[in-house]
């Protein structure tokens, strides 16, 4: 007994094309509305050009990141 050979149908040969998985969607009825930022800030720039810093400050960054800062700028203690 032979096997029966059916043949893979062509290329948009009717509604069930089985190589075009993809349909287009549909065309939208009216263009999406553009949209405003609702807000918009101004800035403003009023930090002085020298920003002042405590002893205090500084002793606290080399406190807590002393080691790190040491091994990144290549410092040997």
């Amino acid at each position: 007994m032979s096997a029966q050979i059916i043949p893979f149908p062509e290329p948009g040969a009717g509604e069930d094309d089985f190589l075009d998985f993809y349909r287009a969607p549909l065309p939208r009825k009216r263009p999406a509305k553009a949209t405003k930022p609702k807000w918009q800030p101004t800035i403003v720039d009023d930090w002085p050009d020298e920003v002042p810093v405590f002893v205090e400050e500084l002793e606290l960054f080399e406190l807590y990141l002393g080691d790190d800062l040491d091994r990144i700028l290549g410092i040997t203690k």
